[in-house]
C-alpha cells in the first residue's frame, strides 16, 4: 500500500494508505483513521475522516513535492514525498530544502534599463525585478521565489558585469 512522508510546517508525518473491506484507512504515524472521499472537481473533494466532514482543495505545481491544501478556511503548505524515497534521501544525507538564493546576480554583462523594486518590497516568484539590456535585447529578470527585498545594488542607466550583485532578498 502507498506510504508517504508528509511535512507540514516542519513537522513530519508518516502516512500509510490501506484498502480493506471496501473502505480506505489512513495510518497517521501509527494511528489509523477511516477515510471516505467524494470528488467535487479536479482538485476539490469532500472527505469524511473518522466521522468528521471536510471540504478540501489540494493544489500542486506540476511534479513539485509541495502541495497547498485549502481546508477549514486555512491554506496549509505541505510537502509530500514517497516514504521509501524520503528514507533513501535521508540516509544519503541529502537535504530537501531547495533554498532560494538570497542574492540575485547578473547572468551576463549589460546595461540596467529599469529597476522595478525597492528595499522593503514584497515580491513573489516570477515577478519582474529589473530589466537589463544585453546584445540589443531587453532581458526581464524575475524573482526566483517569494521574499522581501533587502537591498538593491543595480541602478538604472548603469552597466553590470556577469556575477555582479543586483538585488538581495531577506
Amino acid at each position: 500500500m502507498p506510504r508517504y512522508l508528509v511535512n507540514v510546517e516542519g513537522h513530519e508525518y508518516d502516512i500509510e494508505l490501506k484498502y480493506r473491506s471496501e473502505k480506505y484507512y489512513a495510518s497517521l504515524s501509527g494511528r489509523e483513521v477511516e477515510v471516505s472521499l467524494h470528488e467535487l472537481g479536479e482538485s476539490r473533494a469532500l472527505m469524511l475522516i473518522d466521522g468528521n466532514s471536510y471540504e478540501v482543495d489540494v493544489r500542486s505545481n506540476g511534479y513539485d513535492r509541495k502541495k497547498v491544501v485549502f481546508m477549514k478556511g486555512m491554506e496549509i503548505v505541505t510537502e509530500v514525498e514517497d516514504y521509501n524515497l524520503a528514507t533513501l534521501r535521508k540516509t544519503a544525507g541529502i537535504d530537501t530544502d531547495a533554498s532560494v538564493d538570497r542574492m540575485l546576480t547578473a547572468s551576463m554583462p549589460g546595461l540596467v534599463v529599469d529597476v522595478k523594486v525597492a528595499p522593503g518590497d514584497a515580491v513573489s516568484g516570477g515577478q519582474t525585478v529589473l530589466v537589463i539590456e544585453a546584445m540589443k535585447m531587453e532581458n526581464i529578470i524575475k524573482a526566483r521565489g517569494d521574499g522581501v527585498v533587502k537591498e538593491v545594488y543595480a541602478r538604472a542607466g548603469t552597466s553590470v558585469e556577469k556575477g555582479d550583485k543586483l538585488v538581495e532578498f531577506e
